[in-house]
């Protein structure tokens, strides 16, 4: 019976070893548990982050590409040099998406096609000094003139008011 009950102590001792065992197990999962679920949010705290990221630079990308298409129309249209560059707007265009300015783009396309006579230049008549009027007859340099046309010049400009005498 002793030895019953030294097997019975021993089965206990067993027993409550087992089960401090199994709780030190069950912590030690738990934590365990705990590192991979802390992991796992890492990963996909950083994949989120290089999602946004990438969904930035290509936001960035077609806001840029708009504001450039929409530099280019504005400008393209209020240039009345432009004329004959309206039937090439879609190489220009190109060129212009390329890193030219309008101007070097329109140049560029329109002496590649040969168009580039066409462009004139327009004056504005809008402010700057005053223009003279030409000279009635034939221009002479003031070596060809004698005296008398040179006086009869003067006076002339004298009433037109291009000069005063006081």
């Amino acid at each position: 019976m002793a030895d019953e009950k030294e097997d019975i102590q021993d089965d206990v001792k067993d027993t409550e070893e087992d089960l401090q065992l199994d709780e030190d197990v069950q912590q030690e999962s738990k934590v365990e548990k705990r590192i991979r679920q802390l992991s796992n949010k890492v990963k996909l705290t950083s994949e989120e982050r290089d999602e946004l990221a990438k969904a930035n630079v290509k936001l960035k990308a077609e806001r840029d590409s708009a504001q450039k298409e929409a530099e280019f129309s504005s400008s393209f249209t209020e240039n009345p040099h432009y004329q004959v560059a309206k039937d090439y707007k879609d190489k220009i265009k190109e060129k212009v998406s390329g890193g030219y300015s309008v101007e070097d783009a329109v140049v560029a396309v329109l002496a590649k096609e040969g168009k580039l006579d066409a462009i004139k230049a327009t004056e504005n008549p809008a402010g700057g000094s005053a223009t003279n009027p030409p000279l009635s007859g034939e221009l002479k340099s003031l070596d060809e003139m004698t005296r008398e046309e040179k006086r009869a010049e003067v006076e002339k400009a004298i009433d037109r008011g291009d000069i005063s005498l006081t």
